[in-house]
């Protein structure tokens, strides 16, 4: 693994939600000094480490060594994301329907 690589497409990819590398930090509960020197510093973590990077950015630890995904990761992250927008419009409905038993 060129661990370079790797948080060069971390950065990336933080960039892409838009979001802080502080923010992202919090997100994965993670001290911000730390995971600053680890993408800085370009330090090794352990693979369970590397794993919740690549879930809380929803890409795949294989993206994140490789640069590339394989056929069967790509799906299991599409059936991921839509699986999580089925979700949201459940709520939404959810919502809607107590609102029209409330009016009753």
């Amino acid at each position: 693994m060129n661990v370079t690589d790797f948080w060069m497409r971390v950065w990336d990819e933080i960039r892409v939600h838009r979001i802080s590398r502080k923010k992202f930090a919090e997100y994965i509960n993670i001290p911000y000094s730390t995971f600053r020197s680890w993408l800085y510093y370009r330090r090794s973590v352990e693979v369970g480490t590397a794993y919740e990077i690549a879930s809380a950015l929803g890409v795949s630890l294989e993206y994140l060594i490789t640069g590339t995904e394989g056929k069967s990761e790509r799906i299991r992250m599409k059936q991921i994301r839509d699986r999580k927008t089925t979700e949201v419009k459940m709520k939404k409905l959810l919502v809607e329907l107590q609102g029209e038993m409330a009016k009753m």
